[in-house]
């Protein structure tokens, strides 16, 4: 004769297989995430690829970030030609892509779904303008394109980030990501920032840290590619090293403490 199991025997079980779910599933998690990181690494060393095929037509310059004109363009059009797929400029863990469906209608010149990508072009010094005399002017939005040769540490210098655009979370399409101290560094002229209580985007006491628009989608990391092809995951910390930034502080307090650490200024 076969014994049943006992309410107590069968709620035992129950409860093993619950804990074993609590501590596995985080664990399942973090794995796909990390598998997602991986492809967003590659999309990234691609992207670097691309980018240097662009610079030795171009007279090893850095694409212009944004053109002003019509039709507008970004970097990420002008290196189009380079890739093998448009789908690279996308994170696998990121959210779906920008539509040109906003109602905001200050927002209408910017409305090209091509342009709302998930990787930022370090335009406040990869289009530098030190003196912030050529901003603006001659229909590009930053300064001149930097050359290959005035990157003193390639290895040390951001190319691209990750960028935050996860429609529908993220209100507003971008193709940049800004260094953490564009308010009080003296070489650096763009309207972005690191910090809370501004910057550009966001309205004044937002409440929102904007971290440039850098988006660390995997586990708390985001993607970044050097200067020299290389990419890897860095915390927001990390990406700020050289600065006094943290989490929750405002952006105008943002200052260059070390600057042999700040991964963003041509000058290490």
């Amino acid at each position: 004769m076969k014994r049943a199991f006992t309410l107590i025997e069968l709620l035992v079980v129950i409860a093993i297989i619950a804990i074993l779910a609590a501590i596995l599933f985080p664990v399942f998690a973090q794995a796909r995430e990390k598998a997602r990181e991986i492809t967003c690494v590659s999309n990234a060393k691609e992207l670097g690829t691309s980018m240097m095929m662009y610079t030795q037509d171009y007279d090893e310059l850095y694409p212009l970030a944004v053109t002003w004109g019509n039709p507008w363009s970004d970097w990420s059009d002008t290196i189009q030609p380079y890739m093998k797929s448009w789908d690279i400029m996308y994170c696998p863990s990121g959210g779906p892509r920008m539509i040109a469906s906003w109602s905001q209608p200050q927002y209408e010149w910017w409305a090209n779904w091509r342009w709302f990508v998930q990787y930022g072009f370090n335009a406040d010094y990869l289009n530098n303008d030190p003196n912030c005399s050529t901003t603006g002017q001659n229909n590009h939005a930053f300064g001149l394109p930097t050359s290959l040769a005035a990157v003193q540490s390639p290895a040390a210098t951001v190319c691209l980030a990750e960028d935050g655009q996860d429609a529908p979370d993220d209100g507003v399409g971008t193709s940049l990501v800004y260094s953490p101290a564009t308010q009080t560094a003296p070489d650096d002229c763009s309207g972005g920032g690191w910090g809370t209580n501004g910057g550009l985007w966001y309205p004044a006491g937002s409440g929102n840290t904007t971290m440039g628009f850098f988006k660390p989608r995997h586990n708390e990391m985001g993607t970044v590619l050097m200067c020299d092809g290389h990419a890897k995951v860095f915390t927001p910390g990390q990406l700020a090293a050289g600065t006094n930034w943290h989490p929750g502080m405002s952006y105008t307090s943002v200052i260059i403490t070390d600057e042999s650490q700040y991964l963003w200024s041509l000058n290490k």
